[in-house]
């Protein structure tokens, strides 16, 4: 048809929307995973920044033996301040305290209730990108009309029966509580989707955005758990098998390629829409749930 997409300029026009997607994806295999994990929700987000930044790390060197590439690290000194300020912020909400409130929601409810509660965070990542990047982040009205239909539909698979079932009981708590950390990660999450975005828009890669937040993550995580004297006991637990084990894998499928799937969909999409897009992860988690 004259003037019809082919499926590579499709692909090339909505690839922020597909990466959110496919963020969702490995989200929902992960959430499964990481709720039956028995350790701290704290020490299992130190593993999976440790684990993610290696595979990131290994990423960066391959892609440095491709003709024409530079050092894997130099853009590290060639960060602006702005640039660590912003990736710092956006490190400590989202994979410090997002994610520990995250995981601990997890623990609490459940995968299916605490994805329900995520769902509130398309409109709280559209907030933080107006506040802090501004009218380019507006979104017209069928945008809207199109994250509301999404998040209804979510939310219709979510409330199918069988949900309250999933919690493992793995360090349990009153459903106040995983309700509070629930919204409390979803403010986490969309402040640091904004901050990120900003270096971004300035031409940093999302691969490397990713990489310097997980760095920074770390760092934090270690002397957050230092001073409130439980990494040694984390690093104990940790060492189980049946913690490190599971987490391997999660913190690949879940963390090193979600997260960057997701920096590469706030890169290319409106931040409203890319997060929309990696909050549809109860449609994957549902049959999965359902099979485990």
């Amino acid at each position: 048809m004259p003037g019809s997409l082919s499926l590579t300029e499709l692909l090339g026009a909505y690839k922020g929307e597909l990466a959110g997607l496919a963020a969702a994806a490995s989200w929902a295999i992960t959430s499964l995973i990481f709720s039956r994990v028995p350790a701290p929700a704290g020490a299992i987000t130190l593993f999976k920044n440790v684990a993610s930044c290696c595979f990131l790390l290994l990423t960066l060197l391959a892609f440095s033996l491709l003709p024409g590439s530079t050092s894997p690290l130099g853009f590290l000194f060639e960060l602006s301040p702005q640039a660590w300020v912003c990736l710092g912020l956006s490190s400590l909400a989202g994979l410090v305290i997002g994610d520990t409130f995250y995981f601990r929601s997890l623990q609490i409810l459940g995968p299916r209730r605490t994805l329900a509660i995520s769902t509130l965070t398309p409109p709280l990542g559209v907030l933080c990108g107006w506040i802090l990047i501004g009218s380019v982040e507006t979104l017209p009205m069928v945008a809207w009309g199109g994250m509301a239909l999404t998040l209804v539909g979510v939310i219709w698979i979510i409330r199918e029966k069988g949900g309250e079932q999933e919690a493992q009981g793995v360090f349990p708590g009153s459903v106040t509580a995983g309700t509070w950390y629930g919204l409390l990660g979803c403010a986490g999450q969309a402040a640091a989707a904004a901050l990120a975005k900003i270096p971004m828009n300035a031409g940093l890669s999302p691969l490397k955005a990713t990489f310097t937040r997980m760095v920074i993550a770390i760092v934090l995580g270690i002397i957050i758990a230092a001073a409130n004297r439980k990494l040694s006991g984390w690093v104990r637990q940790l060492k189980d098998r049946r913690c490190w084990l599971p987490l391997l894998p999660a913190s690949f499928l879940g963390t090193f390629l979600g997260v960057w799937l997701c920096m590469i969909a706030y890169q290319h999409a409106k931040l409203g829409v890319a997060i929309t897009m990696h909050s549809t992860s109860p449609i994957f988690v549902l049959p999965l749930a359902f099979f485990i």
